[in-house]
């Protein structure tokens, strides 16, 4: 049994098939013309060569690179490696944010609506690797923790906690003093975000071991900007503690 020049070629560069798909189908390339960029990727580029692998003549190998060059915009063979070799780093940086842990945020506010366009600003950001847990107010923030310290699997630990500063029952001021002074608790970073401008309460909010103070923003423009801000930096710049 004779061997697939082609099958062996994309076997021995497992981890171009996927971009290379990617490729092929983002610039609509038929399969032929994928099979030819596919030799090509894999560092056979002569038309001689890749005509001898895929059984074709050298002239229909070159009309298959200049349609492929056409599709993709590029002026010769170095020229669209170099866009394949972009193609393959954006796929990477890609599986490489699927493979970054969801970021758990839970969110202490009153406002049902307000929560609603803080996760829709943050999705925008992180997409599918966020999760965002409600509490209504202090008191039922405290009551989640508390869930989570007995390892209670519906109750995790969040990575990161949005704290208000005016709700009922239990306030932000007295929920940010009673986390921060658990030991099991103190390390979960505190972003309070509050209407609040006051030099007083965010000279409190710090004094009481709040991480940081960010002023609500009444146009949602401005909040996603926040927001997105806050969620990058938790979400991929800053470090979070283990637990």
């Amino acid at each position: 049994m004779v061997d697939d020049p082609k099958s062996e070629i994309l076997q021995a560069a497992e981890d171009l098939r996927a971009p290379l798909e990617t490729f092929a189908s983002l610039h609509q390339l038929s399969p032929r013309e994928r099979d030819v960029l596919a030799q090509l990727v894999n560092k056979v580029v002569s038309a001689e060569d890749i005509s001898k692998n895929l059984g074709i003549s050298r002239n229909t190998v070159r009309i298959h690179l200049k349609n492929i060059n056409s599709k993709v915009g590029t002026n010769s063979k170095s020229e669209l490696l170099g866009r394949f070799i972009e193609c393959v780093v954006h796929h990477r940086e890609a599986e490489e944010r699927t493979r970054t842990p969801r970021l758990h945020i839970l969110i202490a506010d009153d406002d049902p609506d307000y929560v609603n366009l803080i996760c829709k600003a943050a999705e925008a950001t992180l997409g599918q690797n966020i999760h965002f847990t409600h509490a209504e107010d202090g008191h039922n923030l405290l009551e989640h923790l508390a869930r989570t310290k007995r390892d209670d699997p519906d109750f995790p630990r969040p990575h990161l906690i949005l704290l208000d500063l005016n709700m009922p029952k239990l306030n932000g001021f007295q929920a940010l003093q009673k986390l921060k002074a658990d030991p099991l608790l103190s390390a979960i970073p505190v972003i309070v975000f509050s209407a609040s401008s006051s030099n007083l309460d965010i000279s409190n909010i710090y004094a009481l071991g709040g991480n940081s103070y960010v002023s609500k923003p009444l146009d949602y423009n401005e909040l996603k900007k926040v927001i997105q801000g806050i969620v990058f930096y938790w979400g991929q710049i800053g470090a979070l503690p283990n637990g």
